[in-house]
């Protein structure tokens, strides 16, 4: 069992060398990102808020349930509606926000691909990826035996997210990214990341899924 904590410990101190922040990135509404590189990637550490595309156009809010339902356009909310969530977990984005021709993510930047994401897992290269990808400690997440060290310093948060009948699910328990043609996710009561949760292909639904996005860097 001391073998096995001093490899962890090794591990995390390894993260901690390779993995360091980098420059920031402002969107047009002048929200202000931190970074962290991993590997060759750089993501963001924050989770988007942007209220508008990159020529400028507004993204629409949806705060009704019938709206976010019925709507097939672009648009955005926040947990429950209620600003004091904006400040920590940003937006949830439905999926037509990242097909959208004019551009979510700042210039530069984009919605991270499958490929991304297993580029992620490979350098992270533990069966435990969820602990180094998500927030050091409880600060956000509900208490568990998987708690994070952000030695990666990604800052993966439960921000929940908002189904295709508007309704709000799993703050602090459970957080949801966009990818390209689906979603990864992070628990509370794991240690992993998951790629399973919406898949566009498979299911049209997830489209009216609000979820969290995190931008990664174009190389």
């Amino acid at each position: 069992m001391r073998q096995l904590k001093y490899i962890y410990t090794a591990a995390v101190f390894l993260f901690l060398f390779s993995c360091k922040n980098t420059e920031m990135v402002e969107d047009l509404d002048g929200n202000i990102y931190h970074t962290a590189k991993i590997g060759k990637q750089i993501w963001m550490v924050e989770n988007l808020k942007v209220t508008r595309f990159n020529n400028g156009d507004s993204i629409r809010k949806f705060k009704s349930n019938s709206d976010w339902k019925h709507v097939n356009q672009a648009g955005y909310s926040f947990y429950n509606n209620d600003t004091v969530f904006i400040k920590d977990y940003g937006f949830l984005y439905n999926y037509n926000c990242l097909q959208d021709v004019r551009g979510i993510a700042p210039k530069g930047w984009r919605i991270p691909t499958e490929e991304d994401l297993r580029e992620l897992e490979s350098f992270v290269n533990s069966n435990s990826i969820g602990i180094f990808l998500k927030e050091k400690g409880n600060s956000h997440w509900l208490p568990s035996d998987a708690v994070g060290n952000n030695a990666t310093g990604f800052t993966a948060l439960p921000g929940g997210y908002r189904d295709d009948e508007g309704a709000f699910y799993m703050l602090r328990s459970n957080g949801y990214y966009w990818s390209t043609n689906g979603s990864f996710e992070f628990y509370n009561w794991s240690d992993r990341m998951f790629q399973a949760f919406a898949d566009i292909r498979r299911d049209s639904v997830f489209k009216r899924y609000g979820f969290s996005i995190k931008c990664i860097k174009e190389e």
